[in-house]
């Protein structure tokens, strides 16, 4: 589909887009490309180039992912912020029975904050608790999968970590931007408003965002940052010769 609109400003583009993307209305990479094209300031490969933005800055906003599908790069820094907020509340990380637990894990799925925070076909209303072998690996505390979630005994069976799984299985299956906000949300209604914003305060110092912008850049606007950057990679590539010179 190609929808022909009128550039006389920055914001007309810009305020058509969010508003596609608000609506839920089908604005493709491919209409952005054309949209490019249609400013007669870009080339084939600069419009290809604004259409890949485009995509990836409306999945991101569709998804609450800064990462491509499958790649989880902030695991790690997720698990330090949860390693350094256990240590100032660690009851929040003791252990309790399999039946408590179970009682626990209850009393959030059928609340109406764990039902209010699941997404779309992604996330599970009911999702369901086991607990694994013994045996299994030390390492791993918990799982979850989209047959619900797992806990090992004597290390995952506690309050945290339930509440780390559920966030998982409200639809988000990393440990992004959504997912950290989901985990913020039900830390705050069942252990604590206080621990919630800790914990927030743990992800923003390991530079661990908790929003993703939803702002699309019009295609002129693109191209301006793009020439900037353009034109700074000159600078800089010009100065290493002259020092090599």
């Amino acid at each position: 589909m190609y929808i022909e609109i009128e550039i006389k400003g920055e914001n007309t583009m810009s305020d058509y887009m969010s508003s596609t993307i608000a609506q839920g209305i089908g604005f493709s990479s491919t209409d952005a490309y054309q949209t490019a094209l249609a400013t007669e300031r870009m080339g084939h490969d600069l419009a290809n180039k604004y259409a890949n933005y485009y995509a990836k800055k409306s999945r991101a906003i569709r998804t609450g992912r800064l990462q491509a599908s499958g790649v989880d790069s902030g695991r790690n820094k997720v698990y330090s912020a949860e390693f350094a907020l256990q240590r100032k509340y660690p009851d929040s990380s003791e252990i309790i029975s399999e039946k408590d637990c179970q009682k626990y894990f209850n009393r959030i799925v059928k609340s109406k904050t764990y039902q209010s925070l699941v997404t779309g076909s992604r996330g599970q209303s009911n999702p369901q608790l086991r607990f694994m072998k013994a045996s299994s690996s030390p390492r791993v505390a918990g799982q979850a999968s989209w047959n619900g979630v797992a806990l090992r005994p004597m290390i995952g069976t506690n309050k945290y970590t339930i509440l780390h799984e559920l966030a998982h299985t409200a639809g988000h299956m990393h440990h992004d931007v959504s997912f950290r906000v989901t985990l913020v949300k039900l830390v705050s209604r069942f252990l604590g408003v206080q621990m919630a914003k800790d914990l927030k305060k743990e992800f923003r110092s390991r530079k661990l965002k908790m929003s993703v912008s939803q702002n699309i850049m019009s295609p002129l606007k693109w191209l301006e940052g793009y020439n900037r950057m353009a034109a700074m990679r000159d600078k800089n590539h010009l100065i290493k010769e002259m020092k090599n010179d």
